[in-house]
C-alpha cells in the first residue's frame, strides 16, 4: 500500500481501519483525476486477500514511514509473494477470483444493442458484474461466496458514470451487504452518486498531489522527460500525476505514429509510377502533413499556444488564427484519446482538450500577472510578452474559465472559440 504518492491522510485511514479489523463494506475514493485512488484500492484489496500479510512498526519504514500515525502503530502490508498477491499483481488483477474491476471497457459488453460510446455504466453493467438478475438468468456474483475464503472486493472505477437505474440497483446490496465483501467506489465526482450511496459509505478523500512528487516521477519513466519539460507538465497537470503520466506516454505515442505515417509516404513514393508525377498525380502531390499529431504533444502545444498568445498580444495575429489552433490540437487531443480507448467519445474528448487549451491559455495569462506584481511563477509558461495591466488580466482569464464551463455545456465549440477569442483580441487592444 506504501506505493500511492502523496495521500497520507488516505493511508493513515485505511490503516487504522485494517489495525482495528473493521473495514468498512463500502468505500468511496474521491478525489481529483490521477492521484492514486485506483492504485490504492487496489492495493487496499490486495493487503485483505493476502495469504501471509505482514506487519511492520511505522518507524521501520523508512521514509515509506506514514507521517499521520505514530511510529509504533502496526502497519499491515500484503506480502507480495503469496498465490493471491501474484494474481492480483497480474494483469491488474483480473486473474484473481476475489477480485472484481469493473470498467467503462465492460459497457460494450453488457449493450444488447451494441451503440454504446462509453459514456455510461447502465444498469444491466452492475447486474451482469455484480448483482445479477434472475429474470435475465444472471447470477449475483456480489451474492457468492469467495474463492479463496478472505474475503471478496468490487472495484468499480469512475463510479459517476453509473446511471441512477444503476446505483439504485446497488441500494439494496449496500444496505444488506454479504459477509466478508467490500465495495469501492472510485470516482473524482462524488456529487454525483446518489445521496442514499454516500450516506452508506465511508468517504476516503484523495488531494491533489504537488509537483515536488509529479516530476520526478515523469524524469523516471517510460518516457524520461528532461527536467525543464517534466517541471512544465508537472504545471499543467495540476497535481494529476496520471494526467502527467499520460501526456509523457502520448509524446512516445506520437513519435511512432508519425514515424510509421513517415514510413507509409516513403514507401509510397518510392513505388509510385514516375509518369504520374508529369500529370501531377504522384506522391508528392498529396498534401496530407506527415505528422499526423504535432510532434511532442502537450509541450508543443504550450509552447505554440503561448507563442500564438503572444503575437496576439502584439497585434500580429487574429483571433482567427487562434481558434484554429486551439480547435487543431483539441482534435488531436480527440484523437489520443481515442487510441487509448476506442469507447471514448470523439465530440467529449475534443470538449476536453479545448477546456485543456482554455486552462493552459488562462496560466499564460496569470503569468503576466504574477509578472506585474513582481511573484514569477517557478515554471512559467513560455512567452515573450511582459507584463500586462493588472485591471485587464483578471477580465482575460474570466473569460477563459467561462469559455471552460460552457464547453461543458455542450455549447457550439467553433462558435464559443471564436467568441472567446475575439474577446481576448478586442480585450488586448485596450492594452
Amino acid at each position: 500500500m506504501l506505493n500511492v504518492f502523496g495521500q497520507p491522510r488516505a493511508l493513515a485511514q485505511l490503516q487504522r481501519s485494517l489495525h482495528a479489523k473493521r473495514l468498512a463494506s463500502t468505500w468511496i475514493f474521491a478525489g481529483p483525476p490521477g492521484t492514486g485512488k485506483f492504485t490504492l484500492a487496489t492495493q487496499l484489496a490486495k493487503t485483505k486477500l493476502c495469504d501471509r500479510p505482514e506487519h511492520k512498526t511505522n518507524a521501520s519504514l523508512g521514509n515509506d514511514k506514514i507521517p499521520l500515525l505514530p511510529d509504533s502503530f502496526e502497519i499491515t502490508l500484503p506480502c507480495n509473494t503469496c498465490d493471491s498477491c501474484r494474481a492480483i499483481d497480474n494483469k491488474g488483477g483480473g486473474s484473481h477470483p476475489d477480485l472484481h474491476i469493473i470498467t467503462k471497457e465492460l459497457i460494450r459488453m453488457h449493450d444488447a444493442t451494441g451503440k454504446s460510446k462509453g459514456t455510461t455504466l447502465s444498469i444491466d453493467v452492475i447486474r451482469g458484474e455484480i448483482t445479477g438478475d434472475p429474470s435475465e438468468s444472471k447470477e449475483s456474483k456480489i451474492g457468492k461466496r469467495s474463492f479463496r475464503g478472505r474475503g471478496k472486493f468490487f472495484l468499480i472505477d469512475e463510479a459517476d458514470l453509473m446511471q441512477n437505474q444503476a446505483q439504485n440497483a446497488l441500494l439494496k446490496t449496500l444496505e444488506e451487504p454479504p459477509p466478508d465483501t467490500y465495495l469501492i467506489l472510485i470516482t473524482a465526482s462524488p456529487s454525483e452518486l446518489l445521496s442514499t450511496i454516500r450516506s452508506r459509505s465511508q468517504i476516503v478523500l484523495f488531494n491533489e498531489l504537488p509537483d515536488e512528487i509529479i516530476s520526478p516521477r515523469l524524469m523516471s519513466s517510460a518516457t524520461p522527460l528532461h527536467n525543464d519539460e517534466a517541471a512544465l507538465i508537472s504545471r499543467l497537470a495540476r497535481g494529476s500525476l496520471g494526467r502527467a503520466l499520460r501526456w509523457a506516454d502520448d509524446i512516445r505515442l506520437i513519435d511512432e505514429k508519425n514515424a510509421k505515417a513517415a514510413e507509409r509516404k516513403s514507401k509510397t513514393a518510392a513505388t509510385a509510377d514516375p509518369a504520374s508525377d508529369e500529370d501531377g498525380g504522384g506522391a508528392d502531390s498529396d498534401s496530407t502533413d506527415t505528422n499526423k499529431f504535432t510532434p511532442g504533444g502537450i509541450l508543443a502545444w504550450t509552447h505554440n499556444l503561448s507563442g500564438c498568445l503572444d503575437e496576439l498580444t502584439a497585434g500580429r495575429a487574429a483571433a482567427s488564427d487562434l481558434a484554429a489552433l486551439i480547435s487543431q490540437y483539441a482534435a488531436e487531443h480527440a484523437a489520443l484519446a481515442l487510441q487509448r480507448d476506442r469507447l471514448t467519445s470523439v465530440d467529449r474528448a475534443k470538449r476536453d482538450g479545448i477546456c485543456l487549451l482554455m486552462s493552459i491559455a488562462a496560466e499564460w495569462f496569470a503569468d503576466r500577472l504574477r509578472q506585474t506584481l513582481g511573484t514569477p511563477h517557478p515554471t512559467p509558461l513560455p512567452s515573450t510578452t511582459g507584463a500586462l495591466d493588472p485591471l485587464l488580466v483578471p477580465k482575460l482569464i474570466t473569460s477563459a474559465r467561462s469559455a471552460e464551463a460552457q464547453i461543458d455545456l455542450n455549447v457550439n465549440d467553433k462558435i464559443l472559440l471564436a467568441a472567446t477569442t475575439t474577446q481576448w483580441e478586442q480585450l488586448l487592444k485596450r492594452e
